[in-house]
């Protein structure tokens, strides 16, 4: 679990920022829009508008643009120090904008909290708050020193002082409930990004190990015949040799480094047997006893059984395919049940015609109610700070279990165990789905 702790760490460091060329694009659509917008007010509805001056603040925008374009790489992503500049520079930019067109009175003034959107989806959430701070207070500024609102040349609109109070109550409100939902959000999708990374390095290890376990069948089974031609020939040596002698004493230690390393082949082929066509599938009871094995070290009573579902006996037990997602959530399902379990738990495999089942059931606290409906999301978790074998959890251990069992095909549900009175998992999988025709 370090490993994966790891990679989600990393991975939600990593996850704040956005795409200098995002930051530049959406600068030349608010340009755009900006312009388009005091032209048509000026020569479009003939309105009063300063617009040297709103031009020149434009401008501004254009100019901070064409310096990004020419001097950073587009396609890499922005520092969030960079970014939260750049997004205070919009602040100020917007803010003096609106001042000089009637400030709160404006009708486009909730563009003041476009940048804090920008910010809760790209930063972290204290400099998303700076920036937030930084808006109520261009906008308390621009309530009390602003230009008047254009209006038809020789009429003043009368715009009352509540009015513009609103205009504070509506901005603030609005950017703070579309800034919290976009958050969230945001939160969310990075909650998931990492998560579903530690799930694919997760796979990526247990692929790579069987691979690994493969390839050492194979150096041993090419290795075997030239050592064993060496073993023979120094052995020949040993007889032909005298004992005392010098030679003699070189032949024997060739005999016995030669045995020696047919004793480190044996092992590492007897733990590559991935490569062999038999262990590639095993039947629904070897499944249960090899995820039960590394537990029975602990002192919780691990038991395991398969039979047909009804006591019958007239169809088959399934023959299934070793799959590396199945051993591993399986394997990670188990040890959560054991970390948690008082004394027993209880690992028990059923089949039909059409379905393999498999139910983990243990004698622990089982799934608090306030949390069953969120198992299987990621950082949901049971243990706060450890459990009592002091045991870590990041709330990723199920979620990496469940989505392994989804992408075998297999369905999951988790309860509360009526034999023993504590969590119950319950998998399911089509016998197409998991089942070789090959026999054993």
């Amino acid at each position: 679990m370090s490993d994966i702790a790891s990679i989600t760490a990393s991975t939600t460091e990593t996850s704040f920022g956005i795409r200098s060329r995002t930051l530049i694009l959406l600068r030349w659509i608010a340009v755009i829009g900006q312009t388009a917008a005091v032209l048509f007010v000026t020569y479009g509805l003939h309105f009063s508008v300063p617009l040297a001056a709103c031009l020149t603040v434009i401008s501004a925008s254009a100019w901070l643009n064409i310096f990004l374009g020419t001097t950073l790489t587009a396609g890499r992503f922005s520092t969030p120090e960079f970014t939260l500049a750049q997004l205070v520079f919009d602040l100020i930019q917007m803010a003096l904008l609106l001042g000089l067109t009637g400030g709160l009175a404006n009708p486009f003034v909730i563009l003041l909290g476009v940048p804090v959107v920008v910010a809760v989806t790209a930063l972290p959430i204290r400099s998303a708050s700076v920036l937030a701070v930084l808006t109520v207070i261009a906008a308390t500024t621009i309530s009390f020193f602003a230009l008047p609102l254009p209006w038809i040349e020789g009429q003043n609109p009368n715009i009352p002082d509540i009015f513009i109070a609103g205009q504070i109550v509506a901005l603030v409100t609005a950017t703070s409930f579309i800034s919290i939902y976009v958050w969230r959000v945001s939160l969310e999708g990075r909650r998931m990004q990492a998560a579903l990374i530690a799930t694919e390095a997760v796979l990526a290890r247990e692929s790579r190990l069987s691979a690994l376990g493969g390839l050492a069948a194979a150096i041993a089974h090419e290795l075997g015949t030239p050592l064993g031609t060496i073993a023979l020939v120094a052995k020949e040596m040993t007889h032909t040799l005298p004992k005392d002698g010098e030679m003699g004493e070189d032949a024997q230690l060739l005999v016995e480094q030669a045995r020696r390393c047919r004793e480190i082949l044996s092992r590492l082929s007897s733990g590559g047997t991935e490569a062999d066509p038999v262990h590639a599938r095993h039947k629904l009871i070897d499944l249960l006893e090899e995820v039960a094995a590394p537990l029975r070290a602990t002192d919780i009573i691990i038991t395991t059984q398969a039979s047909e579902k009804g006591g019958h006996s007239d169809t088959d037990a399934p023959v299934l395919r070793r799959q590396p997602e199945i051993m591993h959530a399986l394997s990670s399902l188990a040890d959560n049940a054991a970390d948690f379990a008082h004394s027993k738990v209880e690992l028990c495999g059923v089949w039909d015609d059409h379905w393999v089942e498999i139910t983990i059931r243990d004698d622990g606290p089982g799934f608090p109610e306030n949390i069953r409906e969120k198992l299987g999301e990621p950082y949901i978790t049971t243990r706060s700070g450890g459990d009592e074998r002091g045991h870590g959890g990041m709330g990723l251990g199920v979620f990496i279990a469940k989505t392994l069992i989804e992408r075998t095909g297999g369905v999951i549900k988790m309860g509360k165990s009526t034999t023993l009175g504590g969590a119950k998992i319950h998998i399911i999988w089509s016998r197409t789905k998991i089942e070789t025709h090959t026999s054993i």
